[in-house]
């Protein structure tokens, strides 16, 4: 076999030559540096990352050092690649496997041979902890990070990143006692090592949630919501009170740690509960939301001092707010059950604990917990509960829950605690007191249930889950900034909004005319799929033509090949597609003709979609804008599950231009709903007219269009590829920036696209 040459272009390989590194290994060190060039890893255009790599590279010695980089060579393989689009992280990963090699060559060794197995993690975020992990480490002792590097596997399935921080610190410790014991602790040798693991995934500490809480409630809210230590807050409150969890306006105040409950999962369920509760409080205006003003320190100040009165108040306000979760939430049910089952579930009988427990439970029936139910349904808010309290039975409730004017409720671990003496938070703006107070006087002088449930079920659909946009649930992606070379975490938030069609939308004639002539060619393509593979040595019939040959062949030559079998092909099209359209503002521009660019997205949409439904290949089609970046919303035109119809069409042909153009977060939400399709070709194809523009974009920077490329690495890694239709406002340096390997087409007019978008479709999936 030819060697490579072994001095090929130095300025090129930036000094590194092939004939310092020893002969057996010359043509494994040509072929991938090649390969790194020609698919675009390296070269001019990646300055950083090609410097970084041949610095490694020129440290070769026709020795031992030479085994290493056969190591790390290795170690970029396909599933690793994505590094070399990370320049900061790829050289930090240079770097840190440098410097070890330099303590020790076999160290440096064992760092690419675990990035070659993938154990340092498969995104950004796992890559840089676990470097600075072993970093750190290294600093205090470079066996101790030897050590971490044999157990870091089975710790990574065990400890979440807070979880690993702390199990690192007890192994500092256990190795400034004894450096052997350390080492044994971080490979697992140590008994005490399981049972460290198994008592910080038990306990669940806040400081490790905290994140998690905080998006939640942004992303049920809208709102930011502080989530911070209970501890923080008046000692001997707490102990009188024995309150565990407190909301006020912008605020949520949390136990600093929790076991309540014997699994780790459970606990940070109980945190999970704790912030959904807290969530629907600031959303139906409950108590929490003036709680501090210094009206109103505590509910006392709204209920009265009598106890029956105080119990009945928080009861009811509970039981609206949590039967209000239910419907706006579904999927929040259980773990609501779960909450009030553990709560709960001890309640003495006629106490006001176990009337809040009846009030909760659907199975438990009768006028009473009917009339009470209602009453919390009726209230819009906690001043309407207030107010309503006269109108339940007194009597009728004290002879069944006797104990409701003696004893007062204790604090429910979940719920916020109503008569825990707030000193300490910004007072709530008397407009918005003002505000709920006209409100619950609007409803009982006008005698209208508006926010009422349905009646007795509490789990039925309502007009209450049609809020304002700035109350709906919402998505949360990260954002990647480029400059930073880091994500900015849960920084975008996108809402998911279906449709409803417009009965009178109709397309055009002549789009259907169109749609017709690509439905005949889509119907052409069905029969391909099922053919006959022919010349075959084995199989299920025999072609008597080709056996014929080949018994006339027999007489000329001993053993000719066989070739005169064949056997049905059944090709089955296992895809699934997403079509995703930019419904900016930019798309209401006129073209001519009174069309505009959006008319044509939705001309193309109808087309591409009655040619999809004939091929049988499934498919979805939704649209996206954005007014900054709390504003991004993804529009529903046709899920997977809907069959292709006229509704379906008058869905689309409803889009109209709306605002600012922001891609990465839609591209990661059709990603998202694109991962739970289990098809063996999964694509997105995006449809836009210009460049990515919003708010907090710099006209200065690319920092768009790279957040654009991480989002379709990001979908890549999970095997969904996009696709990019753009026209020329768009220039080919940025579309290669967003959309790598080229997956992209350039339009010269976007009115070109009904009729382009049916041929890229069948190159890209046939």
């Amino acid at each position: 076999m030819d060697q490579p040459n072994p001095n090929p272009d130095l300025e090129r390989y930036h000094g590194f030559s092939l004939r310092s590194v020893t002969w057996g290994y010359r043509e494994v060190f040509a072929q991938t540096i090649e390969e790194l060039f020609r698919e675009g890893y390296l070269g001019p255009q990646r300055r950083e990352v090609t410097a970084a790599f041949f610095a490694l590279l020129k440290q070769a010695d026709q020795g031992c050092f030479d085994y290493l980089l056969r190591q790390f060579l290795g170690a970029l393989g396909p599933a690793n690649r994505w590094l070399l689009d990370l320049p900061g992280i790829f050289v930090d990963v240079v770097e840190t496997g440098t410097s070890l090699a330099k303590q020790k060559l076999n160290h440096g060794i064992r760092f690419f041979e675990t990035l070659a197995k993938g154990g340092m993690g498969e995104s950004p975020q796992q890559v840089r902890a676990f470097l600075d992990w072993v970093r750190g480490l290294r600093e205090t002792d470079g066996e101790l990070a030897m050590a971490f590097l044999d157990g870091y596997a089975r710790l990574a399935r065990r400890l979440t990143p807070p979880e690993m921080e702390r199990y690192l610190d007890v192994a500092r410790q256990i190795h400034r006692g004894n450096p052997e014991s350390g080492y044994r602790f971080l490979r697992g040798d140590l008994g005490t090592s399981e049972a460290y693991i198994l008592a910080i995934t038990l306990e669940c500490r806040l400081v490790d949630i905290t994140p998690a809480l905080q998006a939640l409630l942004a992303a049920l809210t809208g709102t930011a919501c502080a989530v911070e230590d209970l501890g923080q807050l008046d000692s001997d409150d707490l102990i009188e009170r024995g309150t565990a969890t407190l909301t006020v306006e912008g605020h949520l105040y949390l136990p600093g740690s929790t076991r309540r409950f014997p699994a780790a999962p459970d606990n940070r369920n109980w945190y999970r509960l704790c912030a959904l509760a807290a969530a629907a409080m600031l959303l139906e205006d409950s108590f929490a939301r003036i709680h501090g003003h210094p009206e109103f320190r505590t509910c006392a100040a709204l209920a009265g001092e009598d106890t029956a009165r105080l119990n009945l108040f928080q009861i009811l306000e509970f039981t609206r707010i949590l039967r209000r979760a239910a419907c706006r939430w579904p999927g929040c049910r259980r773990l609501i059950a779960w909450g009030i089952r553990n709560e709960l579930s001890n309640a003495v009988p006629g106490s006001p604990e176990q009337l809040l427990a009846d009030a909760l439970d659907e199975t438990r029936n009768s006028p009473l917990l009917d009339t009470f139910r209602q009453t919390a349904d009726q209230a819009v808010n906690c001043f309407a509960s207030a107010q309503r309290l006269g109108e339940l039975d007194l009597p009728e409730l004290l002879a069944a829950y006797p104990a409701v004017a003696s004893h007062m409720l204790q604090p429910v671990g979940f719920l916020s605690d109503f008569l825990f003496p707030v000193h300490f938070a910004t007072a709530p703006a008397d407009q918005m007191i003002a505000d709920l107070k006209n409100a619950a006087r609007k409803q009982g002088s006008e005698g209208e249930e508006e926010a009422s449930t349905s009646e007795g079920t509490g789990g039925e659909e309502t007009e209450q889950a049609e809020e304002t946009p700035a109350n709906e649930p919402a998505f949360l992606y990260d954002e990647w900034d480029f400059q930073q070379n880091g994500y900015r975490k849960d920084w975008c938030h996108l809402r998911q909004r279906p449709l409803e069609p417009n009965p009178f939308a109709q397309p055009k004639p002549s789009w259907l005319d169109e749609a017709r002539k690509v439905r005949a060619v889509f119907e052409r393509l069905k029969p391909d799929l099922a053919r006959r593979e022919k010349h075959l040595a084995d199989g299920d019939t025999i072609d008597a033509d080709r056996l014929l040959a080949h018994l006339v062949d027999r007489r000329r030559e001993p053993s000719p090949p066989v070739r005169f079998y064949e056997k049905p092909i059944i090709h089955h099209r296992d895809l699934a597609v997403l079509v995703l359209l930019d419904v900016s503002g930019s798309t209401g521009e006129e073209m001519g003709h009174a069309d505009r660019v959006l008319d044509v997205e939705k001309q193309a949409a109808v087309i591409l979609g009655q040619g999809l439904a004939t091929l049988g290949d499934r498919f979805a089609v939704g649209g996206f804008s954005s007014n900054g970046r709390e504003q991004c919303e993804y529009l529903v035109f046709k899920d997977f599950a809907e069959t292709w119809s006229a509704e379906t069409m008058a869905r689309i042909l409803t889009a109209w231009p709306r605002n600012s153009t922001r891609i990465g977060p839609a591209l990661r939400h059709a990603g998202h709903l694109m991962a739970r399709q289990p098809a063996r070709q999964r694509l997105i194809i995006l449809v836009t007219d210009g460049k990515p523009m919003d708010q907090g974009y710099s006209p200065h920077t690319r920092y768009a269009q790279h957040d654009v490329r991480m989002a379709c690495e990001e979908n890549a890694r999970r095997d969904i590829h996009t696709f990019a239709i753009s026209t020329a406002e768009n220039s080919l340096a940025d579309m290669e920036i967003m959309f790598p390997r080229r997956r992209f087409v350039i339009l010269p007019s976007i009115a070109q696209l009904p009729n382009v978008l049916p041929q890229l479709y069948l190159r890209w999936t046939l």
